[in-house]
């Protein structure tokens, strides 16, 4: 079997915000053999699924799960987020729960995006599953709430399924939503979903591997 990347939705948003140079040199990389970096961000993640379903409670709860990261680095980012995201989830004050991830994948099935929900609260009357973002990279606006249309395109019909997509970012407190795009971001989502296949193309022909032929399968019904 061909084996296709696969990229965690922090990793795709930072390719898809980059210029086309780096982009052809991140995705190059993912096509090369590895046995899986390590996730700088990975502590801050468990940290807030852990706030979510109430194994985490007090602050001093967070400083010793905080202080039990090894990495002076990660150590210091998760301190920071956490504190960003406590400020803006006592502003919101709106109840949190978990939600399992979704994978979707390119057109032609050249690659495939695990979109994980870090949680599911309720944003302007909506279930609205939020990716956290607390990667140094700046993000594009137009760009993220194209992506996320992608999201809620591909997104399994079922009636436990989000109604909003977000993603809040810690480092500006921004929040982006899938439910404040208009039909130029979907047309725009369609396009650099094509434009990371293009360069996945490229990518498997630099480095010799073989050729994807296209999937006849294509994405369920989008959400209302």
């Amino acid at each position: 079997m061909t084996r296709i990347p696969k990229f965690g939705f922090s990793a795709f948003l930072r390719i898809i915000c980059a210029n086309e140079k780096p982009q052809k040199r991140l995705i190059k990389e993912r096509h090369k053999p590895s046995e899986g970096g390590y996730d700088f961000h990975k502590s801050l993640r468990r940290l807030i699924q852990k706030l979510t379903v109430g194994e985490l409670t007090t602050p001093n709860d967070i400083a010793m799960y905080v202080a039990g990261i090894t990495q002076a680095a990660e150590r210091k980012s998760v301190s920071k987020g956490i504190k960003t995201f406590r400020e803006w989830y006592e502003k919101n004050a709106m109840p949190l729960r978990g939600v399992g991830p979704m994978v979707f994948s390119s057109p032609n099935n050249h690659y495939q995006v695990n979109f994980t929900a870090d949680f599911i609260t309720e944003i302007d009357g909506r279930n609205t599953a939020v990716h956290v973002w607390n990667t140094n990279s700046n993000l594009n606006r137009n760009l993220v709430i194209a992506t996320l249309t992608i999201v809620a395109k591909s997104w399994p019909v079922t009636q436990t399924r989000p109604s909003d997509y977000a993603v809040l970012s810690l480092k500006t407190g921004d929040l982006l939503k899938w439910s404040d795009a208009s039909t130029e971001h979907k047309m725009l989502g369609e396009r650099l979903m094509l434009h990371i296949e293009r360069l996945c193309v490229l990518a498997r022909k630099e480095l010799g591997l073989p050729a994807i032929y296209p999937s006849k399968e294509s994405p369920g019904p989008e959400p209302k």
